[in-house]
């Protein structure tokens, strides 16, 4: 891993993992769904067997760590922006609460989140997006209409 993926992530014991926490599996930020502890051996550690699904395309990873090593956790943030534009190339020009602008990410290409954007930007409604964000991904995750 290089040193610039290092301040993405920082180390976490496996025994500390909660299911619905975040951890790096396969090299992906995935959302821990699963964890099952197996029973110390004769030869060692308890073994952890961790299974989650990628944050941004909820595919599923799973691996097996030894409960007393760390494993890396992504710093994952989410941010609430308010929608001003859609190109043709399907980027978007959002704002946040203190005015500044952003122009550098796109609609998901073919989700069905993207087609409920668009067609409530051009019924010209309010709409607030939520842009999750870790390992240096940025994603419109979810989305609400203002009334």
């Amino acid at each position: 891993m290089s040193s610039n993926a290092r301040t993405l992530t920082y180390p976490m014991m496996v025994g500390n993992i909660k299911k619905g926490g975040y951890i790096i599996l396969k090299e992906f930020p995935c959302k821990v769904t699963e964890i099952c502890i197996s029973k110390t051996g004769k030869h060692g550690h308890a073994k952890s067997h961790i299974v989650g699904s990628d944050i941004f395309t909820n595919k599923k990873y799973e691996d097996i760590f030894p409960s007393s090593h760390n494993v890396e956790v992504p710093y994952v943030d989410k941010f609430e922006y308010k929608l001003v534009d859609i190109t043709e190339e399907g980027y978007i020009a959002i704002m946040d609460n203190h005015n500044n602008m952003r122009e550098d990410l796109k609609l998901p290409e073919g989700e069905e989140i993207s087609t409920e954007i668009q067609n409530h930007f051009d019924e010209e409604e309010e709409i607030n997006l939520t842009i999750l964000s870790a390992m240096g991904i940025d994603k419109v995750i979810a989305y609400k209409l203002e009334r």
